[in-house]
C-alpha cells in the first residue's frame, strides 16, 4: 500500500473545474509525484477527479488520452484522498 500525500489548490475556472491537485505517492524508499489531477463538481453531483490526460485529435473528434495507469486498488486510494481534501478545502472557504 502506498503512502498518499495530496497538495489541493481550488481554481477559478470554468466551471465544472474546481481545483487541481498534485499528488505524491510514497513506497518503501520511492516515490512517485503527478501533477495536475482534475477536481470537477456540478451542481446536485458528486465531485469527481481525473488523471492527467493528454488530449489528441482523431477524425475530427478530440480524444483524452491516459498519461498513468493505476491498479483498481491504487487508484481508489488516491480518487478518496484527493476527494476527502477537496471536501476538508471546500469546507474551508
Amino acid at each position: 500500500m502506498a503512502n498518499v500525500t495530496v497538495n489541493l489548490v481550488r481554481v477559478k475556472a470554468k466551471p465544472p473545474l474546481r481545483a487541481l491537485a498534485d499528488v505524491l505517492l510514497s513506497f518503501d524508499k520511492d516515490h512517485v509525484v503527478f501533477r495536475r489531477c482534475a477536481v470537477f463538481e456540478r451542481p446536485g453531483q458528486q465531485a469527481w477527479v481525473t488523471f492527467p490526460r493528454l488530449t489528441l485529435e482523431k477524425d475530427g473528434k478530440k480524444l483524452g488520452v491516459e498519461l498513468i495507469r493505476l491498479s483498481c486498488e491504487l487508484k481508489r486510494q488516491v480518487v478518496s484522498a484527493v476527494l476527502d481534501e477537496y471536501r476538508k478545502n471546500k469546507n474551508a472557504v
